[in-house]
């Protein structure tokens, strides 16, 4: 007995940082599994749904490769179901999902992951770890955590019943708006909706300090990601100076020291393999503004994901004592980091298995809430940027606004997300006891078994297209939509496979 909780003591001290949203699509562990399976046991291994057991950190130590189907197939999915041609849409989700792994490398239906030696090799991602949950040479950890900055240095403008944080879902930018508390997803957010290829501006947390440039040396953003518990001394050490943000750089145990900034971006996906292959020939490279968005999207998901778990600090109850975690100026003048005391990783993973296979309950309100600002930002892109550059194929399907405009099918952005999303049908809206009911993308991502979800996302992709394409004024010239690379909505097609 002593022994085993040593070992388990063990693997808490080797937790990787916490992000959202975990890998629910994983090759399999052994020959003995599907083609694809759990990436962690579901919570029937232990009473308490709220604590991960033994067993599953154990699973995340050892946690193969694959996809989270938030991050990517619901991304997609919505994706056109706006108007997104298939292959832009597809980099949209590959360059989302780049931020957690550094390179993405799909895998098909049939548990196949891309090579550079197989079919799938055209799929893959441009390689760049500035983003990567645990690279600490970088703020990536932060890129997963978002930290919101708190101007008056102790936390209570970001947290309590008077923060901005007091408004679930976590706050996040409104549109072409400067806010003080969320300086990383704003700096990301106007990088990501510049309509050309311009390089823009890109800080390390979002710390600018004219609409030009960043906060620079020998400003340092100090701190300590922790693993299990805040108070803990154990985690990710951060010691990254303030500028521009890094695109590239050494991780630990590397001989390279060179660090590369964000503005290569363009020259890393202009070296990668992969094209808009749907495109009229010769298919171009896949342009910056794509994987922009993409990253955009990854840290707006995650920041939705973390407003309602990990001690992500809702509202203390009066008389309180944590202050919530923020960032803030010290006297020297450098950015120090503050983790709230809930901060711990036995709930934060359990939160993460939480995420799919719920069966006939609904998932839980923080995958709602991340999808349906995934909506609205999808529709801010297409306006600003996709409609301009010829990436929507069908522009019938894309409302002119998150406010009411509707799209040439008679839908609104607030229609959309109700059928796409779902729908409230207890409590209200950011009370942070709203209950949803599932709709067309959510409801796949209840089938308890992998390759069951897989298989139903696909179908009702495909299904989805159909039905608004019968709806749709000229349906000759509409844009069939199309499962992701690698899959089919025919659950036993190996034809779509990598060869």
């Amino acid at each position: 007995m002593r022994r085993n909780i040593l070992l388990f003591l063990l693997l808490l001290l080797c937790v990787p940082t916490a992000h959202a949203f975990l890998e629910d699509l994983c090759l399999p562990r052994n020959k003995n599994q599907p083609a694809l399976n759990w990436c962690i046991q579901p919570n029937k291994l232990r009473k308490n749904p709220n604590r991960a057991s033994a067993v599953q950190t154990l699973d995340f130590l050892t946690i193969t490769d694959g996809r989270s189907m938030i991050h990517a197939d619901s991304t997609y999915f919505i994706a056109q179901a706006l108007g997104y041609r298939p292959d832009v849409a597809y980099w949209i989700v590959a360059y989302n999902e780049n931020a957690d792994y550094g390179i993405y490398k799909p895998i098909d239906q049939c548990g196949t992951e891309a090579t550079t030696n197989n079919s799938g090799q055209t799929f893959i991602s441009a390689a760049f770890n500035g983003f990567v949950r645990t690279n600490g040479n970088t703020d990536g950890p932060l890129d997963h955590y978002v930290v919101s900055f708190s101007p008056n240095g102790q936390g209570t403008d970001v947290h309590g019943a008077g923060g901005v944080q007091a408004l679930y879902p976590l706050h996040y930018p409104p549109p072409g708006q400067p806010d003080p508390y969320q300086l990383t997803l704003t700096n990301l957010r106007q990088w990501a909706m510049i309509p050309t290829n311009d390089a823009g501006l890109l800080c390390t947390v979002g710390l600018t300090a004219s609409a030009t440039t960043c906060v620079g040396d020998p400003v340092m953003i100090k701190g300590r990601v922790p693993l299990i518990v805040a108070s803990s001394k154990l985690g990710i050490p951060l010691k990254v100076p303030a500028g521009p943000k890094m695109l590239d750089s050494p991780m630990r145990g590397s001989d390279v020291t060179t660090y590369t900034p964000y503005t290569a971006l363009e020259s890393y996906l202009n070296n990668a393999i992969g094209t808009l292959y749907l495109a009229p020939a010769p298919a171009p490279k896949v342009p910056l503004q794509v994987a922009r968005i993409g990253l955009y999207l990854h840290v707006l998901q995650d920041s939705s994901s973390h407003a309602t778990y990990c001690g992500d600090d809702a509202p203390s109850v009066p008389g309180g004592r944590d202050p919530g975690t923020y960032m803030y100026r010290d006297s020297n003048g450098n950015i120090q980091l503050r983790f709230g005391t809930g901060c711990a990783s036995s709930p934060h993973l359990a939160g993460h298995v939480q995420e799919t296979g719920t069966g006939d309950a609904p998932l839980p309100l923080r995958d709602y809430v991340a999808l349906n600002n995934t909506v609205d930002e999808l529709i801010a892109f297409g306006n600003a940027v996709a409609l301009k550059n010829g990436w929507i194929a069908n522009p019938e399907l894309l409302p002119p606004d998150v406010t009411g405009g509707k799209n040439a099918q008679g839908d609104s952005a607030d229609t959309l997300k109700s059928v796409l999303v779902g729908t409230i049908v207890s409590g209200q809206a950011y009370s942070r006891a709203e209950v949803y009911q599932s709709g067309v993308v959510t409801l796949p991502l209840q089938q308890t078994a992998t390759l069951d979800r897989l298989h139903a996302m696909n179908k009702a992709l495909i299904d989805y297209g159909n039905k608004v394409k019968a709806r749709s004024a000229n349906p000759d010239k509409f844009f069939a939509f199309q499962t992701m690379p690698g899959n089919s909505a025919d659950a036993n097609d190996t034809s779509v496979c990598w060869r």
